[in-house]
């Protein structure tokens, strides 16, 4: 990859700064984002620190115009866009249907599907022009497996998969690849421990006891990796992931097997 550029939304810590490392380690320069400018600087250095090549963006990936000035610098720094990983998300979890306030459900569509959407409008003009591009978005097992209490996540996941697969069908000519890797479960993380927390107050148990559950019904009887779920989108945006496309890959130990 070591032409390559590649964009990484929300990748400041957790799962982004994950596949930001990985992807710069295999070469790629890497466009990192976030809205908090000491967790930026501080993912620059630790990228910098193995000799990657890295721009930090400060911005809010949920806002047209800032997404429109992420696409903008990192054309003019570094010429082109090959790669685009929409990982930017927020976490919505812990109402019933009917209880959930109409605030908390748009900001969760409009964060984990509006903004996944504009982001590909904007760079997808660049990304066809490298003539093997790769957008990968990272979904949610709330998109494929029942989760109560998840509607507004639910539904801004199984929205993604259904854009995955669009996309891939407009721009498999220009040999544009379009995945979704969906992870299963990272209670270490910022965004996976309130994820945690409110699904586990709203079932009446104990944020550990979430845990032992989720745990429980993976197939593997573990969580996976960080560094597992980076490297699966390492190999969806290498040569041999080429022939993959229009496709949603779990990599959650077996917590979805569909």
């Amino acid at each position: 990859m070591m032409d390559k550029v590649a964009i990484i939304s929300g990748s400041t810590a957790g799962i982004g700064l994950a596949i930001a490392k990985s992807l710069a380690k295999a070469g790629a320069s890497v466009v990192i984002n976030g809205r908090t400018l000491d967790r930026l600087r501080t993912a620059e250095a630790e990228i910098e620190a193995f000799g990657g090549r890295v721009l930090g963006i400060q911005a809010d990936a949920r806002e047209e115009e800032e997404i429109s000035r992420i696409v903008k610098e990192t054309v003019e720094y570094f010429g082109r866009i090959d790669i685009l990983v929409n990982n930017a998300a927020t976490v919505g979890v812990g109402y019933s249907v009917e209880h959930m306030p109409v605030e908390v459900w748009d900001d969760v569509i409009y964060t984990n599907l509006r903004a996944v959407f504009l982001f590909c409008k904007a760079a997808t003009p660049f990304i066809k022009q490298s003539n093997a591009g790769r957008i990968i978005n990272i979904g949610g097992l709330s998109g494929k497996n029942p989760l109560p209490f998840a509607a507004a996540d639910s539904s801004s996941k199984a929205g993604l998969l259904a854009l995955t697969r669009v996309l891939a069908a407009e721009l498999g000519f220009y040999n544009v690849t379009v995945n979704t890797v969906i992870p299963g479960f990272q209670p270490d993380t910022d965004t996976g421990s309130a994820f945690n927390e409110k699904l586990a107050d709203a079932f009446g148990i104990t944020p550990e006891e979430s845990i032992s559950a989720t745990r429980s019904r993976t197939l593997l009887k573990r969580f996976e990796t960080l560094d597992e779920i980076a490297e699966t989108v390492r190999f969806l945006c290498s040569d041999a992931g080429g022939a993959i496309t229009g496709q949603d890959l779990n990599v959650n130990c077996g917590l979805a097997t569909h």
